[in-house]
């Protein structure tokens, strides 16, 4: 949903991800957790994140957090977007910067299929292939 859509891909994850949580009807209470947020201010938002954060147990944000980004490539698409809002979850959730970047990374490198957007003005480091999606402001890469 963090990039305006609810597609196939993203479904098929939140079934799993209840579904190995044992939590019965997940998708239900996730979609309307997603209906009242969606429905909220930026303030009242950050308030209902930063209080939601508070109840993570400390030993399990780093993991909610990579739950959260697993979340967002459920759909193997990374857009700028989506990654603002990982390392703004990681700021809620009280994870250093320097931590979120190396679940990143990992992440990124363990997923064959994953491609990101990347804005014209950030240097690629990597040697991955780059498509232009025409539209004037990313390219996509393919790892």
């Amino acid at each position: 949903w963090a990039d305006g859509g609810y597609n196939e891909f993203e479904k098929e994850f939140v079934a799993e991800l209840g579904e190995g949580l044992g939590l019965k009807d997940f998708e239900k209470v996730l979609e309307n957790e997603i209906a009242a947020v969606e429905s909220m201010s930026e303030d009242e938002l950050a308030d209902y994140l930063e209080k939601n954060a508070k109840g993570v147990n400390a030993k399990e944000k780093e993991g909610v957090l990579s739950i959260c980004l697993q979340a967002l490539c459920a759909d193997a698409f990374l857009s700028q977007d989506e990654i603002e809002n990982f390392f703004a979850f990681a700021d809620i959730l009280g994870v250093e910067e320097d931590t979120a970047q190396e679940i990143l990374d990992e992440f990124i490198d363990e997923e064959e299929d994953l491609i990101i957007e990347e804005e014209e003005d950030i240097d690629i480091e990597d040697d991955n292939e780059t498509e232009s999606n025409n539209n004037g402001g990313s390219e996509f890469i393919k790892f």
